[in-house]
């Protein structure tokens, strides 16, 4: 593998541009019915699980305490010490078969997309990753850290406390929420009610943001926006105090999905979750003329001439993080960790996305990794 196969997700030079993976693969038309049957490698470890968790220090949910306090909108963070329990089932949320086969065999085809051979997916002993992993989850751990900078500097402003040091990829943001007189308006968050808010296009108009995210996840953040712009007379206000540096960066899952795309599920919403209706297909009927038959019914509603396959990837990035929610009237922590104690170790969950298409030359090329969920706040995200 030369040093020069994998470029980059993000130029060093300039922390504004996000730049593209290089993918080079043989093209496949379809595999559904060798995923069926297949399976992945690598093991490596997950943190430990702490005996004790208490649920307002790492829950993202809203703290509601009774009568004496009124249901706060939650900061949508995950502040754990492990990750979401379904990397301990190796559940990929590719809804494929979740054996040792069938995720190698994913693993295999996604890496293809990389111009990756298959030495090179090939499980290392005591838990090593190969290189070629290392350097794409040490890219998604950047790429995470520069995304919630831009993300919370859209939200909240330059006035909002928002810290990124580039030597430590560290992030720290420190902001003041007013709930009392809240604008609810945005509180639903369905696609059409967020295509249709005034309130999203401070979101909305940074392209550079939306590239670097999924819709649906913004979604998850805007309320935020709606808050921190709300008259300052208010006497019940949120403090949000949140630091993080990451220490290291784990690939967890990474697979292809032929065919389908964001947009094109977007543009055609009845083919929403089509390529795991052909695993359903496998399973019910073991009939691999029969799932070959509906890939191709799949292959014509998408457009035979469409070459465009979308690689999916998660890591597990490991940080130093400090995160807390408070009531400024009451001193009440309503989310995460007391005045005073120090960082503390915490996993998050990232999950990428990246289309891929056929170039003038025959060979597989990409476009740039977009988050597409963090710490499962949207299942996954999934389309496909």
């Amino acid at each position: 593998m030369t040093s020069t196969l994998i470029r980059p997700i993000l130029s060093t030079a300039n922390v504004k541009r996000l730049a593209s993976l290089s993918l080079r693969s043989s093209s496949s038309s379809c595999y559904h019915a060798a995923a069926a049957t297949s399976s992945s490698c690598r093991h490596q470890s997950l943190p430990n699980n702490h005996s004790v968790i208490n649920h307002r220090r790492y829950s993202s949910e809203s703290s509601n305490g009774g009568d004496q306090y009124p249901t706060i909108p939650t900061f949508p963070w995950r502040h754990s010490p492990t990750p979401p329990s379904r990397l301990l089932q190796n559940d990929d949320y590719s809804g494929m078969p979740n054996n040792f086969r069938a995720r190698f065999v994913r693993r295999l085809i996604a890496a293809k997309e990389l111009d990756l051979n298959f030495w090179n997916v090939l499980p290392l002993p005591f838990g090593y990753a190969q290189e070629w992993e290392e350097e794409l989850a040490g890219n998604f751990s950047v790429a995470f850290g520069l995304a919630m900078r831009e993300l919370f500097e859209t939200l909240f402003g330059d006035d909002g406390g928002v810290v990124y040091n580039d030597d430590l990829q560290s992030l720290s943001l420190k902001a003041t929420l007013d709930y009392n007189n809240r604008d609810t308006s945005s509180d639903n968050t369905t696609e059409e009610s967020f295509a249709k808010n005034d309130n999203t296009s401070i979101v909305e108009n940074n392209n550079y943001l939306n590239l670097m995210m999924d819709q649906l996840l913004l979604q998850q953040y805007q309320h935020l926006h709606n808050n921190h712009h709300l008259p300052q007379n208010n006497n019940q206000k949120m403090s949000i105090h949140l630091s993080i540096k990451p220490i290291k960066a784990q690939l967890q899952n990474i697979f292809a999905v032929p065919m389908l795309t964001r947009d094109i599920v977007a543009s055609k919403p009845h083919l929403k979750g089509g390529y795991q209706r052909l695993e359903r297909v496998f399973k019910e009927t073991q009939s691999y003329n029969e799932v070959k038959q509906k890939t191709y019914e799949l292959a014509e509603e998408v457009g035979l001439d469409s070459a465009k396959r979308t690689v999916i990837a998660e890591a597990t990035i490991t940080c130093l993080e400090y995160f807390q929610v408070k009531d400024l009237e009451s001193g009440r922590i309503v989310q995460g960790m007391e005045d005073g104690e120090e960082e503390e170790e915490v996993v998050h969950l990232v999950r990428f996305e990246m289309v891929t298409d056929r170039g003038e030359d025959g060979k597989r090329e990409g476009g740039n990794w977009k988050l597409i969920d963090v710490d499962d706040l949207l299942e996954g995200n999934v389309f496909h």
